[in-house]
């Protein structure tokens, strides 16, 4: 280990001296631009920045007769019947259209507005001092809409806490109707909620304290309501939310028109959820759609209204695959099933009234991660794919008339093109707008990234896994071996798009990504793997793949790090804890390490509570079994972190040091679960580079060259 300028490594003893130990210094080993291959890294990280822009294009308009399109700086036509690009004049151009109305200041993360405006821009609420003020935009003119009162101490208006942010994304809480009559808001009970004391101010002289609002797992949360005021009267409704106390009310919206005022609610356990709808004058309420799952239910199921502001399209997972639905809030019970796939159902492009057609995506490629151009009736009939399935797509633009679309394919092997296809099913490319090549790889003499496939610490599922090759790759050597890792449910690494990869391997080391069983993209039963099990069946994927590609010959199997943050953190730290025989050592970046540690919302979705599953959150928990790690761990966090709290890395080392097991540690004052500090990529780095034995053996030979520009042709 060594001593940079302003920071220490930590090889910790006890936790309450938190000695700081300092050897012998090597040579800036810590600094990343001091490390070997630094330089490379930077110059292939430029080159990587660039290796897809040929597959880029812009302002794509449709005329009569052809496709125009800007290209870089050259402007190109393509005829609609196909052929190839020919330079053309930029088309006029079009006025932007109007504001849509008044944009209220962003919430932050984890946060709320504090601010909302009426869709005329006449009005705007604000939160302030635990309630809701509304103001005259002409005047200036504030009045109370409802405010805190002494005999309800605890209960706030117009905002929500910190997990509504975080984990049901509720950045919003306080919501105008289409005509401005009506204004709803949260009325937020969190007087039993227990706060969490994190101080501030690590760097400086004294900290000070800040304590938040944050249920554990197994906490009591809030109590939430939903409240209503008419401008026109005056007067305030509460929302009939149902009477569970421990539910999730959220996803709070006006319908289109003045049908009413939409939320959704979901038990503790998140295996029900419910679409609700209600009068904004009296409250009451009544359920428009019911899901339920054995495991756990989508809380944000995908949502799209039709022109009529009555029906609406419906991500629906009963079947086991998302599909699409045909709903109506004024009959609740007319549902037409649009979609009966086997994969799952990714998002809507396209809804065209007019010819009674939705336009979707699906996971129906060759490979599972690649995504398809579908196209279905709003009476469920005539359902037809549009792309050809070698290749996954995005980036949709279809012609006005909907005869041609313009769409971006590519796989984790092959890169980006772009090209003009018809909508008659074909599935046959009409033209090639931009394409981008490797030829950045073959500069490098580094392979492509390679999409491989392996089983499953079951024995049966099939897994998939990108691999990336460092500069100058010559299979008759070995190379270690880095994991990079996240894992954590409703995550996917392999989207089915061309990942360049990190820049980070041209320290002379492969790089591999997994989708291990519990991310998402391939339909609940893959999705539930890790249900009531978060650290085991996910972490013995990683180790899974591992041994597999560890028997290729050019892969150092004695020399395998694992490396990521957040719910990768956790990964990094269970896999070295638990599989000692694969990974040599890991840097684990804000861990959660015990999952009673984490939010009520996300940890009681996958695990329950700690009463209902013991058994799992003992199985999960890795200050327990820290006495039995043998592989070398580096633990990164940061003091201001209000997401994962740095207790979790303190317990890890507390456990760690009572049995005098050695291990690294940096603290960063001032971060918070992102950790900016540029120290934070110099740590994991020099830490990996190190413990694989890359620092004293570079086996880099070739310098990192820049291609030549490519010719604007595709």
């Amino acid at each position: 280990m060594s001593v940079a300028v302003g920071r220490m490594w930590v090889r910790c003893i006890g936790l309450a001296a938190l000695a700081l130990t300092a050897l012998a210094p090597a040579a800036g080993r810590d600094r990343f631009r001091d490390l070997p291959n630094a330089d490379r890294v930077t110059a292939l990280q430029r080159v990587l920045l660039g290796a897809t822009a040929a597959a880029r294009v812009g302002e794509i308009t449709w005329t009569p007769d052809g496709v125009v399109f800007r290209r870089g700086s050259d402007w190109l036509r393509v005829p609609l019947e196909g052929g190839e690009p020919m330079p053309c004049d930029a088309p006029p151009r079009e006025d932007p259209p109007a504001s849509a109305g008044p944009v209220d200041p962003a919430a932050g993360r984890a946060r709320q507005r504090t601010r909302a405006t009426s869709p005329d821009g006449a009005w705007r609420a604000e939160h302030r001092e635990g309630g809701v003020h509304l103001v005259e935009v002409s005047t200036g003119a504030s009045s109370p809409v409802k405010v805190p009162e002494a005999d309800a101490p605890g209960v706030v208006y117009g905002t929500a806490d910190w997990v509504y942010g975080e984990e049901l994304d509720q950045n919003d809480a306080m919501w105008w109707s289409p005509d401005g009559r009506f204004l709803a808001f949260y009325a937020f009970d969190v007087s039993r909620v227990p706060t969490y004391e994190l101080p501030r101010g690590w760097d400086k002289l004294r900290t000070r304290p800040f304590a938040q609002r944050y249920p554990k797992a197994g906490d009591p949360n809030a109590l939430v309501g939903l409240m209503v005021l008419d401008r026109a009267s005056g007067r305030i409704a509460m929302v009939d939310v149902g009477d569970d106390p421990e539910q999730y009310v959220y996803g709070v919206s006006f319908a289109p028109g003045q049908a009413g005022l939409l939320f959704h609610r979901t038990n503790r356990r998140q295996d029900r959820l419910q679409l609700c709808l209600a009068d904004p004058v009296t409250g009451r309420s009544r359920v428009i759609v019911e899901e339920t799952q054995p495991t756990f239910q989508e809380n944000r199921p995908l949502m799209r209204w039709l022109g009529d502001g009555d029906r609406f399209l419906w991500g629906s997972e009963r079947t086991g695959f998302r599909n699409l639905e045909l709903r109506s809030l004024s009959d609740p019970s007319s549902v037409t099933v649009l979609t009966r796939h086997a994969f799952p159902v990714g998002e809507v492009v396209r809804v065209d009234e007019a010819t009674g057609q939705v336009w979707y995506t699906a996971f129906s490629g060759e490979l599972p991660m690649l995504a398809q151009l579908h196209r279905v009736g709003l009476d469920g009939q005539g359902e037809v794919r549009l792309t050809p399935t070698d290749r996954g797509w995005s980036r949709f633009d279809v012609a006005p008339d909907g005869a041609r679309f313009v769409a971006s394919g590519q796989t984790p092997e092959r890169p980006p093109v772009v090209q003009l296809l018809p909508a008659d099913g074909s599935a046959r490319a009409l033209a090639t707008l931009a394409q981008a090549d490797l030829r950045a790889f073959e500069a490098q003499r580094m392979p492509p990234p390679e999409l491989f496939r392996c089983t499953a610490a079951d024995g049966t599922t099939p897994l998939y896994g990108v691999l990336f090759f460092p500069p100058g790759f010559d299979a008759a050597r070995q190379y270690p071996l880095v994991v990079d890792v996240y894992g954590g449910p409703h995550s996917q690494a392999i989207t089915g798009r061309f990942d360049s990869g990190p820049a980070e391997r041209a320290f002379g080391v492969l790089v591999a990504k997994v989708d291990n069983r519990g991310t998402q993209g391939r339909g609940k039963a893959f999705e539930a793997a890790t249900y009531m099990k978060l650290g085991g069946p996910d972490a013995d994927d990683q180790a899974a793949a591992v041994r597999f590609l560890r028997e290729r010959p050019y892969v150092d199997g004695s020399r395998v790090g694992i490396v990521g943050h957040s719910y990768g953190g956790t990964m990094a730290a269970t896999c070295v804890l638990r599989h000692p025989e694969v990974f040599l050592a890991g840097v684990a970046g804000a861990p959660v390490t015990d999952w009673r540690n984490y939010d009520t919302i996300y940890t009681e979705r996958w695990m329950r509570t700690p009463a209902e599953n013991p058994e799992g959150y003992r199985a999960s928990c890795l200050p327990c079994d820290a006495k039995e790690l043998e592989s070398s761990l580096l633990l990164l966090h940061g003091m201001r972190d209000d997401n994962v709290h740095p207790s979790n890395t303190l317990q890890m080392a507390k456990a760690l040091q009572d049995a005098d097991i050695p291990f690294e540690m940096q603290l960063f004052a001032d971060s918070d679960h992102s950790i900016a500090s540029p120290a934070y990529r110099s740590a994991k780095w020099s830490f990996l580079l190190d413990r694989l034995g890359v620092q004293s053996a570079p086996v880099i030979e070739v310098p990192v060259v820049e291609p030549e520009p490519q010719e604007s042709a595709p």
